[in-house]
């Protein structure tokens, strides 16, 4: 079993199972190659993995199965997955997929975080994937390879914690000591051209280096949809919450708008005053324990009104509370509340779902006893 993440690195690994049969210890009949369609990656790496991968799997009969997911939560037994492809004739990827990681942000009002679990792979990636496998492999045995390169130790040895006394993560790049700059040069030699790197047009790790930028600026270049889309997911979880950007200290917005790409800027403009609006109330809590820690920030939002955005931004003046304009140009009302708890109304596009956590109002009113509203 080797997952595939249609980038440089688990390419490279293919490859060489494919041209070099000595790097490897099994049949390829006995392979099966897997990929989760996230649904918001870059077309380069579509035109890439259909012009040098597919042909390769096809030619060597290998079977590749394309899952994604059809609803934002999955089961185990494969509910709210979708297979949109099993062959060893693979001829083209189904991009776009079904429910896609974007649909699950927007819907939260929120973006994907550095560090931590990068539960971002987990909901689009593993949720599709766990259940695909786990009919594959039928309780059986298997090595699970993944293409982590030398200088991603840390990532392997993470995925380790998931081995089973069936499931063996096999990380055969570090085996080979490939790091990212042999992987280019082994992609130039084999296809006469190197494989970008696989990510969504909005993921915060491609922008957490200087370097980082530069490539995604480029890209966006190429292609802009991807740039509008990521300043969308932005800008809709940054009127929410100010602390909310794709880049630590900074935002994507301001990125853009210094690279040079003001046609990528008119177009994002445009999309937001196009769509529909809403005023939301957004109301979080930092409860505090028993042992006088403070817990997990709590947050509720729920839509009151719902129009364009001239209406909804005009139904927002119009409410009482405290105005804070911030660096962006975002209008907020702030009312008043103990020093754990944010209240605010804000207008953004209406693609968020009413939500909020089971405890929620009992924090909230814990939170706020003793405490005269002053709006």
């Amino acid at each position: 079993m080797a997952s595939f993440g249609m980038g440089l690195d688990s390419s490279v690994m293919l490859l060489r199972w494919l041209e070099e049969p000595e790097t490897r210890d099994f049949d390829l009949s006995e392979l099966t190659v897997v990929t989760a369609i996230t649904g918001d990656e870059f077309e380069s790496t579509r035109r890439l993995v259909e012009r040098h991968i597919l042909p390769r799997l096809a030619e060597h009969r290998v079977r590749f199965i394309q899952c994604g997911r059809s609803a934002r939560t999955t089961t185990v037994n494969g509910g709210g997955v979708v297979v949109f492809d099993d062959s060893t004739d693979p001829r083209r990827l189904h991009f776009r997929g079904s429910y896609t990681l974007s649909a699950e942000m927007l819907a939260a009002g929120t973006i994907p975080q550095l560090g931590g679990a990068r539960t971002c792979s987990v909901h689009a990636k593993g949720w599709a994937l766990d259940p695909v496998i786990a009919a594959l492999t039928r309780g059986g045995h298997y090595r699970h390879a993944i293409g982590f390169e030398v200088n991603e130790h840390r990532r392997a040895a993470k995925d380790a914690l998931f081995n089973t006394d069936r499931r063996h993560g096999w990380y055969p790049l570090l085996d080979w000591v490939f790091d990212r700059q042999r992987c280019h040069d082994y992609a130039v030699a084999a296809l006469g051209e190197s494989i970008e790197k696989s990510a969504c047009g909005y993921c915060p790790f491609s922008m957490s280096t200087e370097a980082g930028r530069r490539a995604l600026m480029r890209r966006y270049g190429a292609e802009p949809e991807r740039a509008v889309q990521a300043l969308v997911l932005e800008d809709v979880a940054r009127r929410l919450n100010p602390r909310q950007t794709l880049i630590s200290g900074s935002s994507l917005a301001d990125v853009v708008a210094s690279a040079g790409l003001p046609a990528v800027i008119d177009t994002f403009r445009e999309q937001l005053d196009g769509m529909a609006w809403s005023l939301y109330e957004v109301r979080r809590v930092t409860p505090i324990a028993s042992s006088g820690r403070r817990g997990v920030t709590a947050r509720s939002i729920r839509a009151l009104d719902r129009g364009s955005r001239a209406e909804m931004e005009a139904a927002l003046s119009g409410h009482p509370g405290q105005t804070v304009t911030d660096t962006a140009g975002i209008v907020r009302q702030h009312l008043d509340c103990p020093e754990r708890c944010e209240h605010l109304l804000v207008a953004a596009p209406a693609v968020v779902m009413d939500k909020q956590r089971s405890q929620f109002e009992h924090f909230w009113k814990e939170a706020h006893r003793g405490h005269d509203t002053l709006f």
